[in-house]
């Protein structure tokens, strides 16, 4: 709770967007009144009727609410793709339970897939669904492994005609992290966001779909020169989870899951919330990100650039297992 409250007034301090993440949207994420990204996740939290299905007339009262800028439709996260989860019982308190319409004190699952979902055409049912619903942008999230898909998709996307196409898609890479993923996934599985992401502003291209979707980009995305080359290979803007996280306190102790977090961050105890102060953990939010976004103007001026949206694969290089730097432009060429 104190978190997300920190979050929220962070954010708008500091001029940067929340997403809520698939838990659902709470007071405390309109409490600091900040622009938000309302996630939809396999489990439907917060868009779900009694039954679990996805709530039409939920997405319409979320809709309504002015700070509630974009949907975002959860297919897969880089820490464990393909995977699900599961809140254990400890931590649905009465409250988290409210806010994500399930039963109280009892786990609750999340499928590792939309039922609605379950090929190209689909996805794009859904995504227009939503966004017919809702008036507002709708994209969706995923980490890549196999890409070939997208060639479908995207072939699917022309045809229909473009006012189909998603608005965003976010793209989280494999350095994704999560307190609570299986080992095998975290290490093994989905491509890392270096060679995700040119894939998929390669393929936008080819398309003609560069101009009509956004990309945004995720994974590992802690301090500058990550974001400054996230833009360099495509990204239209960056989402973070670990910086953010580190700005109010985490120290990775791996106890998300237990609701034993000892800063206080991903814990429903009372007592050990009291460890994080809203008001001074808003300020090092706001610090935060105006830091990181000072220090990526600084790299994008020295590359000679007027802002970082001039930013491109020219402006930066990789180092090869022989030691020579190649230019990322050579590397992934448009």
């Amino acid at each position: 709770r104190n978190a997300v409250r920190a979050l929220s007034h962070g954010a708008k301090m500091g001029g940067c967007w929340l997403n809520t993440g698939e838990g659902g949207v709470s007071k405390f994420h309109l409490e600091g009144g900040c622009d938000l990204i309302a996630q939809i996740g396999t489990a439907k939290y917060g868009f779900r009727d009694a039954a679990g299905h996805f709530s039409e007339s939920h997405l319409r009262e979320l809709a309504a609410i002015p700070t509630i800028r974009m949907f975002e439709i959860k297919l897969s996260q880089g820490a464990k793709p393909g995977k699900g989860g599961i809140l254990p019982a400890v931590k649905v308190t009465p409250e988290i339970a409210k806010i994500r319409g399930i039963p109280a004190m009892q786990d609750s699952v999340s499928p590792n897939r939309h039922l609605e979902i379950s090929n190209s055409a689909e996805l794009l049912n859904f995504i227009n669904r939503v966004r017919d619903i809702s008036g507002k942008p709708t994209g969706f999230k995923i980490v890549l492994g196999g890409y070939e898909w997208l060639d479908e998709f995207f072939d699917l996307i022309v045809k229909r005609g473009i006012e189909f196409a998603p608005d965003f898609i976010t793209l989280d890479g494999a350095e994704g992290g999560t307190g609570a993923a299986p080992e095998t996934l975290i290490d093994y599985l989905g491509l890392p966001i270096r060679e995700s992401l040119p894939v998929l502003v390669n393929k936008l291209i080819e398309y003609g779909l560069r101009d009509r979707i956004k990309v945004i980009a995720a994974g590992k995305m802690v301090v500058a020169g990550s974001v400054a080359e996230a833009l360099c290979l495509g990204a239209d803007f960056v989402n973070s989870a670990r910086g953010f996280l580190f700005s109010l306190g985490c120290i990775q102790a791996m106890r998300c899951h237990n609701n034993t977090c000892p800063t206080g961050i991903t814990t429903q105890n009372e007592g050990r919330m009291k460890a994080l102060d809203v008001k001074t953990k808003a300020l090092s939010v706001a610090n935060y990100v105006k830091r990181v976004n000072y220090e990526v103007g600084v790299i994008s001026h020295s590359c000679g650039v007027k802002e970082p949206r001039e930013l491109t694969r020219r402006h930066a290089r990789v180092v090869t297992n022989t030691g020579v730097s190649v230019s990322l432009a050579e590397v992934y060429p448009e």
